[in-house]
């Protein structure tokens, strides 16, 4: 994920929803209804507050590449990358270079990607219908991932709830 301010204020609003989700969900006994209420109330009011500091996306321009069996820059993809060449895997390389001269880099082979991005890796299941990764999300394994959404310039796909 890009070091951006949108990003980091809409991990924050994630992290914030799936609070105040958690707490609606946990079932605790009677005596302790009021002070759940209470808590929710608080993260509520905390979701708000912070929602209200939405900064505006940084507007910026991309170059894109589609390179199938390309050759990342990145050192960790190019490790990957190899071993997908000694065990016969195909891959497509995504590169995105923002007129920041940010590079973003995607390596998707069956369904799976992982993302080089701001000094730190995203792996998941690639959504090529709508071309993101859908962090730490495996299909075949069962799991439903953490709900973070990248699309192949780095950026968290997130709109905030309307209901808060």
């Amino acid at each position: 994920m890009l070091k951006t301010a949108w990003n980091e204020w809409s991990l924050k609003a994630l992290q914030l929803e799936t609070a105040l989700l958690a707490l609606e969900e946990i079932e605790l006994p009677e005596e302790m209804h009021a002070l759940q209420d209470s808590a929710e109330e608080k993260v509520l009011e905390l979701a708000r507050a912070w929602k209200a500091k939405q900064p505006a996306r940084e507007a910026r321009k991309w170059e894109r590449q589609t390179l199938p069996a390309g050759a990342p820059r990145d050192e960790e993809l190019k490790e990957l990358v190899a071993g997908f060449r000694e065990d016969g895997k195909e891959w497509t390389l995504l590169r995105a270079t923002s007129d920041k001269q940010e590079v973003v880099e995607t390596v998707v082979s069956e369904g799976r990607a992982c993302m080089a991005a701001g000094g730190e890796y995203y792996l998941g299941q690639w959504d090529a219908k709508d071309s993101v990764l859908e962090v730490g999300r495996d299909d075949d394994a069962g799991e439903p991932g953490t709900g973070l959404v990248l699309e192949p310039t780095g950026e968290l796909q997130y709109a905030p709830d309307p209901e808060l």
